[in-house]
């Protein structure tokens, strides 16, 4: 699998939760579908480095969009805020410690289910 290296701006969602945009379909980039990270989401798990420290992760979808989410203690470490750039080199892998990640994430990005 080849890494994919991108350029891209920090921004604060819904939420308050920071993530940056993915300029890429995973899918047609590495020929992967995504995995099922919850009931509701799905997505590609990562490894890789943001601003060239080590990071696990996802890309997840949503509106249209490729994103991956930047916890707080990432922004921290990197010491970045919204609207500042971040160079990503990423590609795809199947750690278990990735998927943890990816499933705390997620709850960030999905409502709770509604009572019928």
């Amino acid at each position: 699998m080849s890494k994919a290296t991108f350029t891209a701006e920090l921004f604060e969602g819904h939420k308050k939760v920071h993530a940056a945009i993915v300029p890429f379909d995973p899918q047609e980039l590495w020929g992967e579908r995504p995995v099922k990270i919850d009931p509701r989401r799905d997505g590609w798990l990562i490894r890789g480095t943001m601003n060239k420290v080590r990071f696990l992760g996802w890309i997840g979808y949503r509106w249209g969009r490729f994103f991956i989410i930047i916890d707080p203690e990432t922004r921290k470490t990197l010491n970045v805020k919204a609207g500042d750039s971040i160079v990503f080199a990423v590609e795809p892998t199947e750690s278990e410690a990735a998927m943890k990640i990816a499933r705390e994430q997620a709850r960030l990005t999905t409502s709770p289910s509604k009572r019928k």
